[in-house]
């Protein structure tokens, strides 16, 4: 059904989403549980059903002709600090996985964010949240380790 590790890897977000909205809910019952004239539930359903072909995902050689032509993308590295300070894509801002409820605020809502961790599997969460939060942002497939891959060809 799902042919490659990504699609298999947004779908998991997807589910992990959903099971997260479920227990928020149930923690949550007889609270006031809306955000911004939204309820949660109602932000994450609105963002499955307008999910694009694409599953909010870039592959590494569409981000590199992006990087080429476009200046309207900001790029997002997760990963932890030290990895980023040895090596990182060009022009990438860090701010590590576990610092970005703190750093919404620093995110632009004007332009796509591509977010890459090591392998795809947090930047797929960090999209699909961001998405939901009013963000236009995408995960680069396969993370700095296709990224890499697509640099030495």
């Amino acid at each position: 059904m799902f042919k490659t590790d990504g699609e298999r890897a947004l779908l998991a977000v997807c589910l992990i989403t959903i099971i997260f909205v479920g227990i928020t809910t149930l923690s949550a019952f007889g609270k006031d549980t809306d955000a911004g004239g939204q309820s949660v539930q109602s932000a994450v359903f609105q963002y499955l059903e307008r999910m694009p072909d694409d599953l909010h995902t870039i592959n590494a050689g569409e981000l590199k002709a992006l990087l080429r032509q476009e200046e309207g993308i900001y790029i997002l590295d997760i990963r932890n600090r030290g990895y980023f300070v040895r090596d990182h894509i060009p022009g990438s801002v860090n701010i590590p996985f576990e610092e970005m409820g703190r750093n919404f605020g620093k995110l632009p809502k004007d332009k796509m964010i591509i977010v890459y961790c090591y392998n795809g599997q947090y930047s797929g969460q960090a999209a699909a949240l961001l998405n939901i939060s009013g963000y236009y942002a995408k995960s680069l497939a396969g993370g700095w380790d296709s990224w890499v891959e697509e640099m030495a060809l």
